[in-house]
Formats: structure tokens, C-alpha cells, sequence
């Protein structure tokens, strides 16, 4: 998949590319010139990154059904690609139809081009105690800070927290002013509504093959939100070995 690590898992963090093809093998075709070969080549790869822009639109507007019409017709048209495959299931999954996604999954992570990780799945109990083990975790003075935010969890970022973003889904977003800026403006004007951190669990899924992996991802993310939210830029981040 083709996130940009730290863009996924926080919004402000730079924009991921936009969605273009992987290149992949056709079948030869002797009667064709290498010059017409090249051009349906290229019209394939421009079929199939249309296809997978419409899926990764229609996943972010929590549009699901018009994601699943593109999922269809791109497997259908690029069986082998694991890809669409992938966020066919995402499609599906976002539908609540776990069994066609499931089925899904599992030709993405078979696919003969661009195949791709199973996602690791977790009850919400289990995402709900990794961020209260996360939280408990933090150093004491980040476990201060931690209660001045408002932890928002759910499955999926809803359509308006992407705008601005290029990335399908986020594993987590930090939304509000930073700790310097509440600061200042509770000596002048009465509290604001506190900041709020966003994780997200089918995100999380998607990026992890077990349950240690998953649990160590809610870890970063939550550190990595925190931090934006103390003003940490990238680089410090970095230093602390938690970005």
C-alpha cells in the first residue's frame, strides 16, 4: 500500500501522491508492434488507476456501494492485481459485508501482481484497552497531557476530517490548537472546546498482520497525535523514537 508512514498516520504531516497504477505484466500479443503493444499497456495502467481512483474516493466519502461497482469491474478486468483486490475488500468491508470481504482479502494477499498484507482484525473491546494500555504507557509528563484532549475513537474518519487530505483513510488525526495556543488563549477568554484525538481501528487493521503489531501501532499513533498536539514538529518526533 502506498502511504507515506507518517502522512498516514497524522493528516498535517504532508499529502501522499496521488493515486497512480502499479506497473505490471501483460501477455505478450506476436502480432501486435512493440510501439501498439506499449500503447495497451499504457491504456490498461490508465484503466486500472481510474478504477482505483474511483475505490479510494468513493472509500473515503463513505460512498461504499460506488466503490464496490469500481471494485468489481477492476478485478474483473485486472484479476491478477492484488490492489483491487484490496480496497474492493475495504469497499465491502465498509458495507458490513465481512464474508465477500474476507473472500477479497484473501485474493489480494494471493494476487500474482501487487499482492497484499491480510489485515489483522480486532474486537472493538481489544482497540478500546491497546489505546487505554497506550495511554497508560506514556511518560508522566505526556500522561498529563493526555488528559487534556478529548480521545475520539472510531472505525473509519468520517468524509469532512479528510478534506484537505490525499490519503484513502488516516490511522489518526489531531484537530484543534496546540497546547501553546490554549494556553495563551485561557488567559484572555473562557476555555475552548478541547482538542481532540482521532484513532481509527479499520486503519490500524489494515496495517498490521498480528496483534502485537496492532498494539504497537495504536501505541505510535497515539504518541505521534499527542506530540502534535504539544507543538513537536516531525523531526522531534523522530528523536523520541516515537514518530
Amino acid at each position: 500500500m502506498r502511504f507515506p508512514e507518517g502522512g498516514n498516520r497524522q493528516g498535517s504531516a504532508g499529502k501522499a501522491e496521488n493515486p497512480v497504477a502499479c506497473r505490471h505484466g501483460f501477455a505478450s500479443n506476436a502480432g501486435m508492434t512493440d510501439a501498439h503493444h506499449g500503447e495497451a499497456a499504457n491504456d490498461a495502467d490508465a484503466r486500472l488507476a481510474d478504477l482505483l481512483s474511483t475505490m479510494w474516493e468513493a472509500y473515503r466519502n463513505d460512498d461504499a456501494a460506488a466503490g464496490i461497482v469500481a471494485g468489481r469491474q477492476a478485478v474483473a478486468a485486472f484479476p491478477s492485481q492484488g490492489e483491487a483486490w484490496f480496497w474492493l475488500a475495504c469497499c465491502l468491508e465498509r458495507a458490513k459485508d465481512y464474508r465477500a470481504a474476507d473472500h477479497a482479502y484473501l485474493r489480494a494477499a494471493k494476487a500474482g501482481n501487487e499482492a497484499q498484507m491480510l489485515p489483522f482484525r480486532v474486537s472493538w473491546r481489544h482497540f478500546q484497552h491497546a489505546v487505554e494500555s497506550a495511554g497508560d504507557s506514556l511518560p508522566e509528563p505526556l500522561r498529563g497531557a493526555l488528559e487534556e484532549v478529548t480521545l475520539v475513537l472510531a472505525d473509519y474518519a468520517e468524509p469532512a476530517l479528510l478534506e484537505g487530505y490525499d490519503e484513502p483513510e488516516l490511522l489518526g488525526l489531531f484537530a484543534g490548537s496546540e497546547r501553546s495556543a490554549v494556553d495563551a488563549a485561557s488567559d484572555v477568554t473562557a476555555p475552548s472546546i478541547s482538542p481532540c484525538i482521532y484513532l481509527f481501528r479499520r486503519a490500524h487493521e489494515h496495517q498490521c498482520a498480528t496483534r502485537r503489531e496492532f498494539d504497537l501501532e495504536v501505541k505510535q499513533t497515539l504518541f505521534h497525535e499527542l506530540g502534535h498536539y504539544l507543538g513537536y514538529d516531525e523531526d522531534q518526533l523522530g528523536e523520541l523514537g516515537r514518530g
